[in-house]
């Protein structure tokens, strides 16, 4: 890690409405994470979490505020533009997986690269490469349904890692498994990460999953502290 300002979140607000009623969710909130730094997010359920993670990506917009990655400011970017970036530069990896059914292991991180306009050559070396990578040679051409909660845990990062993105977002990557598959899931996620030198936030409830982080950051009340949040277990 070094300390050069990867991501730069500087006075995020964002709010939801529903009919007359406007509900804050982000309220003033900043936050600089070093380029390959770790970051583990806490915070209570419906506090913004994944509201955060989708306005770092391009999926969300702000009220007001800035968003920069890598010096790229996102917020001034077209929606076209956003996706772009967010296709070639930023790895996504959810908790309950977001596989497409009707795609193998292997199809389904193929697609990451057929997207990124990567030749049939290098799409074909790239997915046989990180498939051994996360042990799944074998169960590359197995179906979501045939596979374990951690198989396809491995494959999700697989997919969100194949195209060696600079920052990589996990949304309670480990809340859909068991204690021991979800330490084996995070071991690998950061023997590959080190390999890459991506820069990682990610969203948990789990201390133990937060302290494997550089640092820990809880989600309160609309703003950032660093701290553990008292209700991660």
């Amino acid at each position: 890690m070094n300390d050069r300002a990867f991501v730069r979140l500087e006075n995020l607000q964002r709010s939801y409405h529903e009919g007359e009623q406007s509900h804050p969710v982000l309220q003033g909130l900043s936050l600089n994470i070093g380029a390959g730094e770790t970051v583990a997010l806490l915070g209570r359920s419906g506090c913004g979490k994944s509201t955060l993670l989708n306005i770092i990506s391009g999926i969300d917009t702000v009220d007001s505020g800035a968003v920069s990655i890598d010096n790229i400011d996102l917020i001034g970017l077209s929606e076209y533009r956003r996706t772009l970036f967010r296709r070639r530069h930023i790895g996504f990896i959810y908790q309950f997986f977001n596989l497409i059914p009707t795609l193998t292991a292997a199809e389904n991180i193929a697609l990451v690269l057929e997207l990124n306009g990567f030749s049939s050559a290098q799409v074909q070396a790239k997915t046989q490469a990180i498939l051994a990578a996360v042990g799944l040679g074998e169960q590359q051409r197995q179906f979501p349904d045939q596979l374990s909660g951690g198989q396809q845990q491995r494959v999700a990062i697989a997919r969100a890692l194949v195209h060696a993105p600079s920052l990589i977002l996990a949304d309670e990557l480990t809340g859909n498994l068991d204690a021991e598959t979800g330490a084996q899931i995070m071991t690998l996620l950061r023997e590959l990460i080190n390999e890459t030198g991506a820069t990682l936030l990610l969203v948990t409830h789990s201390l133990a999953v937060a302290n494997t982080a550089d640092r820990i950051v809880t989600l309160e009340d609309g703003l950032l502290q660093e701290r553990e949040g008292h209700f991660a277990w």
